[in-house]
């Protein structure tokens, strides 16, 4: 079940040090990533296979090196950050399933 509008998920500092932040509550797993001073959030779930992105790691790199797409772990499929759109692997052509947020201030919250 994805959290309420209005939740906090984290402070625009932290997003902005980490690029990456998890989300994972109640059984529902998200992660927040910036996407040039816009925070895009997405349903942490692979379309190829449903898995996490980042595996089992609480790690929140979900990126390249270069910071210019996401990355899934588990079979290299690599993403666009502002839609989702898989552009390489074995989902290319599918998308993540985006998770609505916005920077509200010093926060980044949930719509």
């Amino acid at each position: 079940m994805r959290p309420p509008p209005g939740t906090v998920i984290c402070t625009w500092a932290e997003l902005q040090v980490t690029g990456t932040v998890l989300y994972r509550q109640d059984g529902f797993e998200g992660f927040v990533i910036l996407d040039d001073y816009l925070p895009r959030g997405y349903v942490d779930a692979c379309p190829h296979n449903g898995m996490l992105l980042g595996g089992d790691q609480e790690e929140s790199d979900y990126q390249t090196r270069e910071q210019d797409v996401i990355l899934c772990r588990w079979h290299g499929a690599s993403f666009l950050k502002d839609s989702g759109l898989c552009i390489g692997g074995p989902c290319a052509g599918e998308h993540l399933t985006p998770w609505p947020v916005e920077r509200r201030d010093d926060e980044v919250v949930t719509v």
